[in-house]
């Protein structure tokens, strides 16, 4: 019908849990990087005061 908008399908179940599967993969992955980035920071705050 003309002027009429056709609307998206939402994505399938299965499709909506990967993405927050992998949505929470990839948050996991930042936390751990950040407490290393952490970690570091102190460290070298502990062992190279000058800087």
């Amino acid at each position: 019908m003309p002027g009429r908008t056709v609307r998206k399908a939402a994505p399938p179940a299965a499709a909506r849990a990967a993405v927050a599967q992998c949505a929470l993969e990839l948050r996991r992955i930042g936390d751990k990087w950040d407490l290393r980035q952490k970690i570091l920071n102190l460290l070298m705050k502990l062992f190279c005061p000058e800087t």
